[in-house]
This record gives C-alpha cells, structure tokens and sequence, in this order.
C-alpha cells in the first residue's frame, strides 16, 4: 500500500481499520495473479461506455453509483471482483461462479463501504494503481506525473472488462477526476456524473467521517485538492472547509469543460432522492445520444429515497458556513454551465 495511505490506514480505528495480514494476503494473491491475467487479454477496443461518478466525499456518490447498477442493465465491480484489482478479470469470473446474478445491489452503505458480495464497491486501490496516485503528491501535482501512466494498459484492461460482460460499465473515480481530458481520449465512450448536495451537510458529514474513522478529528480524510500544501497544518474547521472548497472548484472547472462537449450529467443530491427513476432516464437518453448505444432498464427502484440531513448540527454548520464564506470570498466557485 502506498506510504501516504499506509500511514492513514494505520490510524484507523474499530471497524474502518484495514489488518495488515489481510492486506497483505490480497496484495500477495493479486501480484501471483496479474502476470496469469495479462497473458489471457485480447485486444480489444472499448465498445460499451464507461460510465464514471465524481463528488465530494460524502456527497452522494456511492447512492449515485448504486442506484445506477440497480436501475440500469449495466456491470460494476462488487465486493468479490474488487479484492483482485491487479487481475479484475479474475475477480469477474470468481464473482460470476459463486453468484446467481439475480442478487441486485442495496441502497446500504458505511462510508462508502458496501457489505453484501454483490454490493458496488469503488474498486479504489484499481484506479490508485494504473493511475500512479500513491501518494498525496500525485493527487496535488496529478498533471506532472501524468506522462507516467501507462494509458495504453489501462485501455486494455478496460477493454477486457467490457468485452467479458458485454455491458456498459459503472465505476466511481475520485482519482480518475485529476485526469478527465486524458481519459476522455484514451477510453472514448465516457459519461461523468458529478453530484452535489447542500455543502454544510458534506462538511459535517466529514467531520462526523474524521471521528469515526481515527477518533480524531484533526486527521485528513478521504480527497485531497491541489491546493492540499495550504491547508495541511490549517485548525479541523478552516481545513475541512478549505478541503470542500477547493475540489468543488477544481470539479466545477473540470463539469463545465464535460457539460459543454455533452460528456457531463450534473445532479443534486436531492434531485436524486426525490427522483431516481427520473435520474436513471437522463443518464440513458444521454448515453444514446452520444454513442447511438440503449441502456435497458433492470430492476424497478424505489419511489424515492430518505435524505439525509444535518438539522440538528446547526451550530458546526455555522462554523462551517464561516469558512467557507471566506474561502468563496478569496477565491471564488465558478458556476456550473
């Protein structure tokens, strides 16, 4: 595990902290796998979208992605496929052995973490790996090292994966977001879905995140923006306000350039609860419209979903609102299209 998120993972506590033992078996398990996995590729284009969900941390983008996987006939990585992210098409097949396909994803989830093996999981330490972010370095300064990454691999294994399900793919990709231009060209057939929900309660909401996952509040959690070398030594408040302000900009920048070429869909966090149904319709009229490809429909979604709200954190939301208010003020969010 790379050294930045080495140290965080070992900061964890209860039940968010990752053994050592188990992350070392799955490391060892994918590293005897991925030379077996890459002698079984084809080459093959991308011919089914790829379909990508960005966000602030706790935003909305596991309930996006769930709802997604759920609503439409597309493939995803569950809890089974995502412990091989060294040889995804293994972890496919596993997954294809031991379920029946008739088990659909909950709308459950713990900081992203899903439960159940068919459960969406984010498949993080597969973009982590192919996109070289191994450190908070790599994320801050992403463009720089982005000659690195072998573009040409990525596209392959996206391509084996896509052609063994035959389906348009559902990933979330917070790392993939420091790179969209570049995907774009490489992959081809792309959507990114970026939700927004109401940001006081995304603040309280990764303090809430700090607690429970180090029992300290002053430990970073989750995405760092480019602007990370300002914030770090910041009190919990101003650097958790600072975190959201500045990837909201840096999300905005990058929406605007998508919604213009038509690979963008933008939803609120609450749109999506009062409407799923509505949302999933968006997402395939748009999909047709860019590739002349049909998404069919998979299982019935609920009317609407609860929100989830911070009504009862009025006064860390009045802290909060002060930062922000001063970050917006210095250095302003640009609207989206």
């Amino acid at each position: 595990m790379p050294e930045d998120f080495k140290k965080l993972n070992e900061k964890r506590t209860g039940k968010y902290h990752k053994p050592a033992e188990e992350e070392s078996f799955l490391e060892g398990l994918n590293n005897t796998l991925e030379e077996k996995e890459k002698k079984e590729y084809i080459n093959t284009d991308i011919n089914h979208p790829l379909i990508f969900v960005i966000g602030l941390p706790r935003s909305g983008t596991t309930l996006v992605t769930q709802t997604l996987a759920h609503g439409l006939d597309v493939s995803y990585i569950n809890n089974i496929a995502a412990r091989f992210w060294s040889a995804p098409l293994h972890g496919l097949k596993l997954s294809d052995s031991l379920l029946d396909g008739k088990d659909s994803p909950r709308f459950q989830s713990d900081y992203a973490t899903t439960h159940k093996l068919n459960d969406i999981h984010e498949f993080g330490y597969f973009w982590r790996k192919w996109l070289k972010k191994d450190s908070f370095e790599h994320m801050i300064n992403a463009q720089d090292y982005e000659s690195e990454i072998d573009w040409n691999g990525l596209k392959k294994v996206l391509g084996n994966l896509t052609s063994f399900r035959n389906k348009a793919f559902i990933f979330k990709n917070i790392f993939g977001a420091f790179h969209i231009s570049k995907l774009n060209q490489v992959l081809g057939k792309t959507l990114w879905i970026y939700i927004e929900r109401d940001i006081l309660d995304v603040a309280v909401s990764n303090l809430n995140a700090r607690k429970k996952f180090y029992n300290d509040p002053n430990t970073w959690w989750s995405t760092v923006p480019p602007e990370y070398p300002k914030l770090k030594s910041l009190d919990t408040f101003p650097q958790i306000a600072g975190q959201l302000h500045y990837l909201k900009k840096f999300y905005r920048s990058e929406m605007n350039n998508l919604i213009a070429e038509g690979k963008g869909l933008h939803i609120t966090y609450d749109e999506l609860c009062k409407n799923p149904s509505s949302f999933l319709k968006v997402v395939q009229d748009r999909v047709e419209d860019l590739y002349d490809y049909k998404i069919s429909l998979n299982h019935e979604l609920p009317a609407s979903f609860s929100p989830n709200k911070h009504d009862d954190d009025k006064d860390l939301k009045k802290e909060f609102e002060k930062h922000l208010t001063e970050f917006h003020k210095n250095d302003p969010i640009p609207e989206l299209s």
